[in-house]
């Protein structure tokens, strides 16, 4: 049976992430390769972006439905649809 770290480096590794890299110092860090940190920075906004969507959708959708005269319901309209659209750039370029 391998330690708790080889468990996790093996868990990383096998779903794409960067290596785990952990010292009582600075604790749990990635790996420093571009690539993988940058795969993995996607992958975490990608999932972000679901999660905000899902948020979106399923609470300021209903209330800009119930109230779409409400100042605050058309300013946070606005300002989340501007992270939105921020949050798809950055997961797909």
């Amino acid at each position: 049976m391998r330690s708790g770290l080889a468990a996790l480096r093996d868990l990383a590794a096998e779903k794409g992430r960067p290596p785990l890299i952990r010292t009582r110092a600075i604790g749990y860090q990635l790996g420093a390769d571009r690539a993988a940190l940058e795969a993995y920075e996607r992958a975490v906004v990608r999932e972000k972006l679901t999660e905000f969507r899902r948020f979106i959708t399923g609470t300021v959708g209903p209330h800009a439905a119930a109230h779409p005269n409400d100042k605050w319901v058309r300013h946070i309209v606005a300002q989340l649809n501007s992270i939105e659209s921020t949050l798809d750039l950055i997961a797909s370029s």
